[in-house]
């Protein structure tokens, strides 16, 4: 979570915010066919050769997709102490493994949306996923010593869940320019809901939570 030493510097970053080219938009998002050339903001580690403190890593988040409905999708409270390490979800895999939380990897990334014109964006990628660019992306950090000094293309093939695969290539490196380096950063900390252990079993099942619960 990021800190302001001054109101100033907090009212400039809203403004910024406000402002930006993208502003509202989190995730890349591609169709069948879509590719695009993009550009990772943090490393994943903070071993990585081009690590930034103030731009921090990519985060690894445990999350449940409900096997009743995709769109039914929070982060697992399993190893939460708020939540006294209970998670709903994860206790239903004695009988169903499909309710198994995954490690999802999150990571901020500028996009060419046209030419010229880059848009910060969230990178979502699921690392037990062979057809996702997870373990890819891993697999160039391992190489490179770096995921930071270099454009990549990013491409989509196919349209149903088991026929679509993705793609991260390696492109031209060098340093990244103004146009992405002055771009907003977002909040990786707040992707997912954080739904309360009473109110799981309702939100996993039909999407909504008790009105007595508080929401999340």
């Amino acid at each position: 979570m990021k800190s302001y030493s001054t109101l100033a510097d907090m009212k400039k970053t809203i403004e910024e915010s406000s402002s930006a080219s993208g502003a509202g938009k989190r995730f890349i998002y591609l169709r069948d066919g879509d590719n695009y050339k993009i550009r990772f903001r943090q490393e994943l580690t903070e071993d990585g050769s081009n690590f930034d403190e103030d731009a921090g890593t990519a985060a690894v988040v445990p999350v449940v997709t409900s096997p009743v409905n995709w769109k039914y999708k929070a982060m697992s409270t399993a190893d939460s102490a708020d939540h006294d390490y209970r998670c709903w979800a994860k206790e239903q895999m004695i009988t169903d493994k499909r309710w198994k939380p995954r490690p999802v990897l999150l990571i901020n990334a500028a996009v060419e949306t046209e030419p010229g014109n880059w848009e910060p964006r969230i990178i979502e990628a699921t690392l037990t996923n062979p057809r996702h660019i997870g373990q890819t992306i891993i697999e160039y950090a391992e190489t490179y010593g770096t995921i930071m000094d270099r454009y990549y293309k990013f491409s989509r093939t196919g349209s149903g869940p088991q026929d679509t695969s993705y793609t991260l290539i390696p492109l031209e490196n060098g340093d990244a320019p103004e146009s992405i380096t002055n771009l907003q950063m977002h909040d990786l900390d707040n992707v997912y809901k954080v739904v309360p252990y009473d109110q799981q079993e309702s939100f996993y099942t039909t999407g909504e939570v008790a009105s007595s619960g508080g929401g999340w």
